[in-house]
């Protein structure tokens, strides 16, 4: 009997220990970072995010363009992750790019964790807009580099 409870505290033990043992070390480890990027007139300002992998990263999008324009993110990544997004937009998907896209004036927020190292691209989806250079890059470093 007394082996019974035992083997039963140990197995408690184990089933409430090894998930936290076991847990991505970027999960642990990422910061938050927030970047706030403007649209407008054919460019992000900024356009180029730079993070690490397992960083939380929230894009927070304003449309201030002065003429009166819609404007986009599209970008393949947000294929592969499903962002949270919060505020005024509307979404959808074209050339295998996932958009968000905001009325002139209007804002929206990104939210996703970078769970792999690489540079994503993303574009204006707007009609010409990524072709007369509203374009960026989100690029996710490997690791974090060492502080000394």
């Amino acid at each position: 009997m007394r082996m019974r409870v035992v083997l039963a505290a140990l197995v408690l033990a184990a089933v409430l220990v090894l998930p936290v043992l076991t847990a991505p070390a970027q999960a642990q480890s990422g910061a938050r970072k927030v970047f706030q990027i403007s649209m407008v007139s054919f460019k992000f300002t900024p356009s180029l995010i730079t993070v690490n992998r397992g960083d939380t990263v929230v894009l927070q999008f304003t449309n201030e363009d002065p003429d009166s324009r819609n404007h986009s993110i599209a970008s393949r990544l947000f294929m592969q992750i499903e962002p949270k997004a919060s505020g005024e937009f509307r979404t959808g998907v074209a050339e295998d790019r996932r958009f968000f896209a905001a009325e002139p004036g209007k804002k929206f927020e990104l939210e996703f964790v970078a769970t792999q190292a690489g540079s994503f691209p993303f574009v204006c989806g707007v009609f010409d807009h990524g072709a007369r250079g509203q374009s960026g890059a989100i690029n996710v470093l490997a690791a974090a580099a060492a502080q000394p």
